[in-house]
């Protein structure tokens, strides 16, 4: 691995993170789990109950997840206990693989929110032999409200003012895993999630679709390269119709649905994580990636995915000059500053606001809870 370089102390601003947050934003942290995933999604403020909800894809290491969305309670941004907007308060909670680095807290994190606030759990069907998979299978069982499904490539689900699109796996991989005809990190669970999405119904205008100025996500699990050429073929980018009946239809706008304001990479940065077509089609303004310091047991994140990533992003076939990755916007949940103390800046929140981020880091080690009044703002 390249181990990243230490970001400058002096660009990581005290702020106050919940402050910065305004109600229609999408908040999206990457926690430091070390060798490991564990995420949740803020979904913006719903104009109904006046309170945000929470989705939560993977849960790698115990005690991370559950005292983050209680701080988010507490703060006021969640229903708390006892009201009725707390039922479905958690309205996904997405287990992308059986692998432990994705699970180990997974059924320690709905036990803990036991009384109906997580509403549905998704995972790919593929079965697993860990204690965790089946630890987190039981906990599913323990709380009879939680719909259970097993989304394929192309499913999409409405929550609020955001939609959430399955990118993979793709049907044809899921129908291979009775048979193991699967690689276990080709199962994973890719999602895409955009808000305000664009919603069918008709405007003052008369238009049938309203297109708003969207916040995207792309989280990449652990999929490898066999799964995202799925991807690639079942999300086809279509050019911008040029005929008054493609107009009127709303078909062919031009967007690809594969560009991401931010891309969670996957696998940690592996070699077989991520291509060099993809990220292009992707094209990040903010590249996230989960890993630990010294590489741990795989050499996490591999050079030459970090390689591919940043000939994504700054292509260099005529010579230019390669920008570092802090310029590329490119952020390990391994980060250190650069000063003498070399301190871990940890846990990452990214304020999404119409398509445009802010980069808050935690200063949280992987065995630290994440402390939402010690954020600082990287200052581009």
């Amino acid at each position: 691995m390249a181990r990243p370089i230490p970001l400058p102390a002096t660009r990581h601003i005290a702020g106050d993170f919940m402050a910065a947050t305004a109600d229609a934003d999408l908040v999206y942290f990457v926690c430091n789990v070390g060798d490991a995933d564990a995420q949740l999604v803020l979904l913006p403020k719903s104009p109904v109950s006046g309170f945000r909800r929470v989705v939560v894809v993977d849960a790698g290491k115990p005690g991370k997840l559950p005292p983050l969305v209680n701080a988010l309670i507490l703060a006021g941004l969640v229903a708390p206990d006892g009201h009725p907007d707390a039922v479905g308060s958690i309205p996904l909670v997405v287990a992308t693989h059986p692998h432990q680095d994705h699970i180990e807290g997974m059924a320690e994190f709905i036990d803990a929110f036991a009384g109906g606030r997580i509403a549905e759990f998704w995972d790919p069907g593929y079965w697993h032999t860990i204690d965790s998979y089946h630890d987190t299978m039981a906990a599913i069982a323990r709380q009879g409200q939680i719909v259970y499904a097993q989304p394929t490539s192309g499913f999409r689900r409405w929550i609020g003012l955001a939609a959430i699109t399955v990118l993979s796996p793709s049907v044809q991989l899921r129908n291979r895993f009775d048979t193991y005809g699967t690689e276990i990190n080709d199962s994973s669970i890719t999602l895409r999630i955009e808000a305000p999405a664009i919603r069918a119904f008709r405007d003052p205008d008369g238009n049938r679709m309203v297109r708003f100025d969207s916040s995207r996500l792309i989280l990449g699990a652990d999929a490898q390269t066999l799964s995202w050429s799925y991807v690639l073929n079942d999300f086809p980018f279509l050019a911008a119709t040029t005929t008054e009946q493609g107009r009127m239809l709303d078909v062919g706008s031009g967007t690809d649905v594969l560009r991401a304001n931010v891309l969670k990479v996957s696998h940690h940065g592996s070699k077989h994580g991520v291509n060099l077509e993809l990220v292009e089609r992707m094209s990040p303004d903010l590249t996230l990636i989960s890993s630990v310091p010294e590489g741990g047991l795989y050499g996490f994140p591999h050079e030459v995915a970090q390689e591919v990533i940043r000939e994504a992003l700054q292509s260099t076939t005529s010579g230019q000059r390669r920008k570092s990755d802090a310029r590329l916007s490119i952020f390990y949940t391994c980060d250190t500053t650069d000063d003498p103390a070399r301190l871990a800046l940890g846990s990452m929140g990214v304020i999404l606001r119409r398509g445009v981020w802010s980069l808050w880091r935690f200063g949280d080690k992987a065995s630290q809870r994440v402390d939402l009044t010690k954020g600082r703002l990287w200052t581009r």
